[in-house]
């Protein structure tokens, strides 16, 4: 009966305009995003490189002085970014709260306001700004250095501070800082991690990540569609005591119907997933590197696959629960504010519904954080088996009782 069941929701699902579009949208989203050859990205450092990218430090000392530099530039304009509830939001201090920023500025660097910003004009002139890497490379080599005697305890304190004199949301939270800085990489690392992208990721793993980290961004919004659709079809057909008086149970139905959409919905990842990366694969090669053929499909079962079926699962309980579409708002929503809310792009994995991964390599950095990232999705691979059972209760109690709800009261079926 199952089998019956998910073979025929498949095929319903494949007649469905919503199904191409789904597809359609997916794709078009993902080729905008690696449209780039990430070839060049790949290639092995040379000695005295003007420059060899970035990478992620928790050292107090980096910490300290990129996060003063920060709140230097966002003190001098005076306007400050936040993220209250997941959503962003300028901040514009008066006069007093800023005479306190500065002062607390002023006591982490040991340098008086005018010396900062003469110090700051100083640097920025150094490049030119009027092009696009002139003012990502101003950007990226300001430091504000801390006062020797300046502890890390110390300078949370002050962070803190700032935190409640700016709001809530702010680069200088506790969470934010320990997520660590981005400094400029070394030869020496730069080295390090193009033998870890070939030896420990062998090209492919990286190009895979890169792919999860931007496909994750739309996956947590587009499936809830496919849900939606499918529940609210036997309402629009007006087939609602025709699939309640069905023999299968209501976990039997719930459950083939649920399923088919997640292994519909996963198709178009899969599929994109491994035509984006046969290419690196034959890069690989010209490298003298044995690609992982199996690496999209890794990363797309443990990184992607769970956050499809939490989608799907609160898309098919709040549609069943409510029969309308309110699923869609609540879902945007908490993409949204998981997006928001990141500290960083690159790890701080936690229980995000939207992990982030925004770097090609970062290898090792990446194994270490691994088992944040089994977690999370575990935790949510699991929670969707939860909200699966828990929608098929209210199913069950729909086909039994008669009853729906319907705004905001239950109603029973006359």
């Amino acid at each position: 009966m199952f089998g019956t069941l998910f073979i025929k929701e498949c095929k319903q699902i494949l007649k469905s305009m919503v199904y191409y579009i789904y597809a359609a949208v997916f794709v078009i989203f993902l080729s905008s995003q690696l449209s780039g050859d990430l070839t060049d990205r790949m290639e092995r450092p040379l000695p005295d490189q003007e420059n060899y990218g970035q990478t992620s430090s928790h050292e107090p000392s980096a910490v300290m002085e990129k996060i003063l530099a920060n709140l230097m530039l966002e003190t001098n304009r005076n306007s400050y970014a936040t993220y209250p509830m997941g959503f962003y939001k300028e901040v514009t201090l008066n006069q007093r709260e800023l005479d306190e920023v500065i002062q607390i500025l002023e006591d982490c660097s040991g340098k008086s306001w005018e010396e900062l910003t003469e110090d700051m004009e100083a640097h920025f002139h150094k490049y030119d700004q009027s092009s696009m890497e002139g003012a990502m490379a101003a950007q990226t080599g300001y430091s504000v250095p801390a006062r020797e005697s300046l502890s890390y305890e110390e300078f949370n304190r002050n962070m803190e501070k700032i935190c409640g004199i700016v709001g809530a949301g702010s680069s200088y939270r506790k969470e934010a800082i320990q997520s660590g800085v981005s400094v400029p990489m070394t030869y020496e690392q730069a080295v390090e991690e193009y033998e870890a992208l070939c030896e420990k990721d062998r090209v492919t793993g990286a190009v895979s990540r890169l792919f999860c980290d931007y496909a994750g961004i739309i996956l947590s919004v587009l499936p809830i569609f496919l849900g939606v659709t499918r529940c609210l079809r036997d309402k629009r057909a007006q087939a609602s005591q025709v699939v309640y008086a069905h023999e299968a149970s209501a976990f039997c139905i719930i459950a083939s119907r649920y399923l088919a959409n997640v292994c519909m919905a996963a198709l178009p990842v899969l599929v994109t997933s491994f035509v984006m990366q046969t290419p690196y694969q034959y890069h690989a090669n010209t490298m003298e590197v044995s690609p992982d053929p199996l690496a999209f499909l890794k990363y797309n079962l443990v990184w992607l696959l769970p956050e499809i079926m939490i989608v799907l699962a609160v898309s098919f309980f709040f549609t069943e629960l409510t029969e309308s579409v309110i699923s869609i708002f609540i879902q945007v929503f908490w993409a949204m504010a998981s997006l928001m809310g990141a500290g960083t792009l690159a790890g701080d994995f936690a229980f995000k519904l939207v992990v982030r991964w925004n770097a090609l390599g970062g290898t090792n950095e990446f194994l270490a954080q691994r088992q944040q990232l089994f977690i999370n999705r575990g935790f949510y691979f699991l929670l969707s088996l939860a909200v699966l059972a828990l929608t098929a209760v209210f199913y069950e109690k729909k086909r039994r009782e008669g009853e729906t709800l319907y705004g905001k009261i239950f109603k029973r079926r006359k």
